[in-house]
């Protein structure tokens, strides 16, 4: 009680001017967040029952009196419909404007259920068209009437500040197979943009010459598919449409993210056959890596996130890249394992993965698997193996020292001494030893093993993980 006594009156203490950078420190960290996500209705509110900043001005006259001076603390805003009254909707998005007193703001427009009456959809759309120079973010989420041809021109204007863009469907998109090209969806003169965030709907509907002039300076871009198999079957007349759209981007992208792509194979086949790929310094893939299949060769990083690492033989390589994350993946059956994707990178990343997932990871880098070894991913020299958060790594301890004893006598005792540069000036073309092993949140090691991996492995850590 004395502790929560002394901490009220040591808040109350600060300045006004302190308390402010406070508050702003926790608005940005709301908003990057924000960026990394699609918009979901529950996001608007942050503590009790209420968005920021309205949960800080209801703590104390001061807090109150110091966010009501701070115009930039009102720049984050984020309305949900359909509201009782569409004027009132108006009105709340006006209010909150004018408080903003002409900082960028950061504008959350999300629909709540599954259809919006369409006349609703110009009143917002006209609002935001108003203010468009004011916008520094601009996220909207399930408005079906933004596809209906006569809203099309609605959004355009002149936006210096927009630095990110997300237009996206619901979770469920459900079955899409229209042979008809929508109209170009932005009309947004928009230079400063640096993340764009659509889903496959909109991928189809966008210009390649909007592309060229406005995604200059891009940083990242996202494609989602929502949860649901969209039809892209034999009836599905433009599948070259997506690699089109991102092959029109001015350069190469630093990170584009494909969230939930489930082409068939039939499909991405007939992508392949028209030599149409896509590609980006840095990949990330949810869901499905089937997509890997048209993913260009030239990538520096590729992420696989919340997939089954063995999840189709017919995924015979991953394209090449220097270094393959795993994330929250899974894995389930050994049995395929041997006939997974080969690889020619050279490190490898697990993050809070299963044990069956590092399991076919480690089969793939030359653990014995049915009395015998073979490594797809002979280039290998490091491996990550990291737990984050709450999660607790539990791993194959066995098959892990088994793998790495596999490589070592497959590079043979006179390579064990070289690196990579060494070996690549020699022309080596075999299995190379795992130089380098970074274990972060694993359990305790004891003192036998932790000596047997100093003296195999060039680079050992392991941090064990504080509970």
């Amino acid at each position: 009680m004395l502790r929560k006594k002394l901490t009220r009156a040591s808040v109350k203490l600060l300045p006004s001017e302190t308390l402010c950078s406070i508050f702003r420190f926790a608005l940005e960290d709301i908003i990057e967040d924000d960026m990394k996500t699609t918009a979901e209705a529950e996001h608007r509110v942050i503590a009790g029952g209420l968005p920021f900043p309205h949960t800080m001005a209801s703590v104390c006259r001061q807090w109150r009196d110091v966010i009501s001076s701070a115009p930039e603390l009102w720049t984050r805003i984020f309305c949900v419909m359909p509201n009782k009254s569409r004027r009132q909707t108006l009105t709340d998005l006006t209010s909150q404007l004018q408080k903003a007193h002409g900082y960028p703001v950061h504008l959350t427009i999300v629909n709540k259920h599954n259809h919006l009456k369409q006349k609703e959809v110009p009143r917002i759309l006209n609002f935001i068209a108003l203010h468009i120079g004011q916008l520094k973010s601009l996220r909207i989420r399930n408005f079906y009437g933004l596809y209906i041809k006569e809203y099309c021109d609605t959004l355009a204007g002149h936006a210096p500040q927009l630095e990110c863009l997300q237009v996206t469907g619901p979770k469920i998109l459900g079955c899409w197979t229209t042979r008809e090209h929508l109209p170009p969806l932005f009309k947004l003169d928009c230079p400063t943009l640096r993340i764009l965030h659509i889903d496959h709907k909109v991928a189809h509907s966008l210009d390649h010459q909007w592309l060229k002039n406005n995604l200059t300076n891009v940083e990242s871009v996202t494609l989602s598919f929502g949860d649901e198999l969209p039809c892209y079957g034999p009836s599905y007349s433009v599948p070259d449409d997506v690699p089109k759209a991102l092959n029109a981007v001015p350069g190469r992208i630093p990170c584009l993210i494909i969230d939930g792509l489930q082409f068939p194979f039939q499909t991405i086949s007939r992508i392949k056959r028209e030599g149409l790929q896509i590609g980006a310094e840095k990949v990330v893939v949810r869901g499905c890596m089937k997509v890997l299949a048209i993913v260009d060769d030239h990538c520096k990083t590729i992420v696989i996130r919340d997939c089954e690492v063995v999840e189709d033989p017919r995924i015979r390589r991953f394209p090449s890249s220097d270094t393959l994350e795993f994330d929250e993946c899974f894995g389930s059956s050994l049995e395929m394992a041997p006939l997974t994707p080969s690889w020619n990178g050279d490190t490898v990343t697990i993050t809070n993965s299963n044990s069956l997932c590092m399991k076919a990871i480690f089969v793939l880098l030359g653990a014995p698997f049915k009395d015998s070894s073979c490594s797809l991913w002979p280039r290998v020299t490091t491996l990550k193996l990291v737990a984050n958060g709450d999660f607790i790594l539990r791993f194959p301890f066995k098959m892990l020292k088994a793998m790495i004893s596999s490589r070592r006598e497959a590079a043979g005792q006179e390579n064990l001494g070289k690196n990579d540069v060494e070996l690549d000036a020699i022309g080596f073309k075999g299995v190379r030893p795992i130089m380098v092993l970074h274990v972060h949140g694993g359990h305790g090691l004891l003192r036998k093993e932790r000596e047997w991996f100093e003296e195999q492995v060039r680079d050992f850590v392991w941090d064990c993980k504080k509970r």
